[in-house]
């Protein structure tokens, strides 16, 4: 089993250190603690995620025809709060494998899915792409999360969601209308006629 351990976080957060070696590996399981951060990110001037921290772990087993990369994430993005507009760090995790296929039909590489095919004689993988696309699908359509935890100062804008909670409260206490109401504030144009019958 091979290991690659953590460096500092500036190299090991560049999308070149995501690059596996197949000419170099065996047959066998490696496994391989790297960081996505602010330097890799920044090898994608379009990504939504501008900073993160996030810690992932890949497993890898290589064998002759196949290899399969386990991927295992977690750690923080910075983002807005969609509740209070506040800048937090919104923790993200999640766990993802990967098939890639060794095929002499395979001229370049080609994905599908979850799957890839690359040529037996490929050098180098890069797994940059696909991490960064697993770490953009980790982060929920709503961010939000329960900045109230721990300890104080919390990330979240207070007086915000002080006035968010009292437009609940007030909306709840409001009495509900009925449609027998709702038929009286409707006018009709036919009102007028019905004026006219009476003379």
């Amino acid at each position: 089993m091979g290991t690659v351990p953590v460096q500092n976080d500036c190299l090991m957060s560049t999308p070149s250190a995501f690059v596996l070696p197949l000419k170099g590996l065996g047959k066998g399981f490696y496994e391989y603690d790297l960081k996505v951060g602010d330097g890799f990110l920044s090898a994608y001037p379009e990504s939504p995620i501008q900073r993160a921290a996030v810690d992932l772990h890949l497993i890898v087993d290589k064998q002759s025809r196949e290899m399969v990369v386990d991927f295992d994430f977690a750690g923080t993005i910075a983002t807005a709060c969609d509740r209070c507009l506040a800048d937090i760090d919104l923790p993200i995790q999640d766990r993802r494998q990967l098939i890639v296929k060794f095929t002499a039909e395979a001229d370049e590489q080609r994905d599908e899915g979850d799957i890839v095919y690359l040529h037996p004689d490929t050098n180098d993988f890069n797994l940059a792409p696909f991490v960064y696309e697993m770490v953009v699908l980790a982060v929920p359509m709503i961010r939000t999360y329960d900045c109230r935890a721990g300890e104080p100062p919390y990330p979240c804008d207070e007086d915000l969601l002080h006035r968010i909670d009292a437009s609940y409260a007030t909306a709840e206490e409001a009495p509900t209308r009925s449609a027998d109401d709702e038929d009286e504030d409707r006018s009709s144009p036919w009102d007028v006629l019905k004026d006219l019958n009476k003379n």
